[in-house]
């Protein structure tokens, strides 16, 4: 009997499937754009060794906005990866699991991990994205 996979592990799976990620948790370069023609640009910085920023920028009043931006930990030996944050500067919001060294918020980081997970389905059932840069 196959186990199900856990949130964090397809959050993985989905990373590398999009391209963002190789099979070794890696990210392919430092800064990737991915181009759609029915939703925003989806733009991906490595922040460290272990860290990536996922973000749909738009632009109001001349002023880039983050609808969202998410960073996201990657842990390559567990095949896993889980958000860390997430904003909106549309809505004002801006959040973080684990706000200081020893404190998480467990509700918040369930909700963003599945935030996460979704986002990135979609995308992919788009089939829509491509490397741009």
């Amino acid at each position: 009997m196959k186990m199900r996979r856990t949130t964090y592990e397809m959050i993985f799976a989905r990373l590398q499937q999009m391209g963002i990620i190789d099979e070794y948790g890696e990210m392919q370069a430092d800064y990737m754009k991915f181009a759609s023609s029915g939703l925003m640009p989806l733009n991906v910085d490595k922040l460290t060794s272990n860290t990536i920023a996922l973000a749909h920028n738009g632009k109001q009043n001349g002023d880039v906005m983050a609808d969202p931006d998410m960073e996201v930990r990657v842990y390559p030996e567990l095949k896993m990866a889980e958000a860390l944050s997430f904003r909106n500067d549309y809505m004002g919001i801006y959040q973080e699991v684990y706000p200081e060294p020893g404190k998480y918020y467990p509700k918040l980081k369930k909700e963003l991990n599945n935030f996460l997970n979704n986002w990135l389905k979609t995308m992919i059932e788009m089939q829509d994205y491509q490397l741009a840069a």
